[in-house]
């Protein structure tokens, strides 16, 4: 007798001490008993074989074994189809466990199911791993949550008083006044702006967090929003004594569809910026056409200036909340680190993208893609 067919005639004890749950399944009978256990499965169940040997894997389920994975396991067993599912089951003390089961039918030379061949491995300490990193992301989801609404609230009550802080200093500014007056009315109006340009911010960014930022689909002239928009930022490069530049393509439609109020936000943010952070020289808005494909437009808005510019360390991180390139170009321009991201959050929604280029002491070149939908008439928008 070769060593070959002395094995054959061991194989159960073999099979008895491989350190893996071993169990073979009578495909005859409609119950599909039993007929084998390894010394392994006693070991993680509690059964013996003698407890085990007849009965349905059945006997192994408890409240929690998941419905759904014990009717694909039926099925499976049903259709004759090897398989492999993680379920959980009990032992005899009724302690919980895991266990990765992979089922395979055994067939004879007619074709006919014999056996099903379970190995079953003890994933518990995956499965908890699992649960405890699910949970933790799921707390720290409720705490980031919470914290936006606390955020969102807060700035809908700081908005309201700041108003009326803002609306004051208008009236008093209308009055007469020294010149050490206006001066010191314009300081005012300038910091309210600025502390009111920050709730706004962050009220953005609470929205955005919790999802509840809403866009808008109406029709509106891209070229007409883009000159308000220049002369809204003309008083203050003419401050600063740089120039201001527009250019739009030729074939820009006259009518498109979309959120011209956020359109214009994300437009108005990249101006300020480069206003605020160019101290000679001149900042450009371009808008061209990309692409016309049936009833949509893709437009390209470019901001360009030759200011500051930012270090190639800290451009991966321009997009990030509350990033800015220097403590001190934050301490010298002010502003809260939120505006950028809320571009690229706003552009995504949109299903737009932004992208930067920069060179430090040359300039900054922001480029914003934005698909929308194109009108065939101009409507009646007075």
């Amino acid at each position: 007798m070769t060593k070959y067919n002395q094995l054959a005639i061991q194989w159960e004890f073999i099979i008895s001490k491989i350190k893996s749950s071993v169990t073979v399944v009578d495909a005859t009978l409609p119950e599909f008993p039993l007929i084998f256990v390894n010394e392994y499965f006693t070991q993680l169940t509690g059964y013996s074989a003698e407890e085990s040997i007849g009965q349905n894997c059945r006997f192994l389920q408890g409240p929690e074994t998941d419905t759904d994975t014990v009717k694909q396991i039926r099925e499976a067993l049903e259709k004759q189809h090897s398989m492999k599912i993680d379920i959980l089951n009990y032992t005899k003390n009724g302690q919980k466990f895991w266990n990765e089961l992979n089922i395979d039918p055994i067939f004879n030379e007619s074709g006919e199911c014999l056996f099903f061949v379970g190995i079953q491995y003890d994933i518990s300490e995956r499965k908890y791993a699992e649960q405890q990193l699910q949970m933790a992301a799921s707390l720290a989801e409720m705490n980031s949550r919470g914290q936006l609404e606390f955020i969102g609230k807060l700035n809908h009550e700081l908005r309201t008083p700041l108003n009326g802080i803002m609306g004051m200093i208008e009236l008093i500014s209308m009055g007469e006044s020294s010149d050490e007056q206006k001066e010191y009315l314009e300081l005012a109006r300038e910091s309210g702006e600025a502390l009111l340009n920050i709730v706004n911010n962050s009220l953005d960014m609470a929205k955005l967090g919790r999802g509840k930022m809403m866009l808008e689909q109406i029709e509106f002239q891209p070229l007409k929003l883009v000159q308000q928009i220049i002369k809204t930022h003309e008083p203050a490069a003419q401050n600063k004594q740089i120039r201001l530049l527009c250019h739009a393509d030729l074939n820009l439609p006259d009518v498109l569809t979309g959120d011209p109020l956020r359109l214009r936000q994300v437009l108005d943010n990249l101006l300020s910026n480069a206003i605020k952070f160019t101290e000679h020289g001149e900042v450009q808005l371009q808008m061209d056409v990309e692409e016309f494909r049936g009833d949509m437009v893709t437009l390209v808005f470019t901001i360009r200036d030759t200011g500051i510019g930012i270090p190639d360390t800290q451009i991966n991180h321009l997009f990030e909340a509350f990033t800015q390139t220097d403590v001190s170009h934050s301490r010298k321009f002010g502003g809260s680190g939120l505006g950028l991201t809320i571009c690229k959050e706003l552009l995504e929604l949109m299903n737009g993208q932004i992208s930067v280029e920069s060179v430090e002491g040359k300039g900054t070149k922001f480029e914003v893609t934005l698909p929308l939908l194109r009108q065939q008439a101009i409507p009646n928008v007075g």
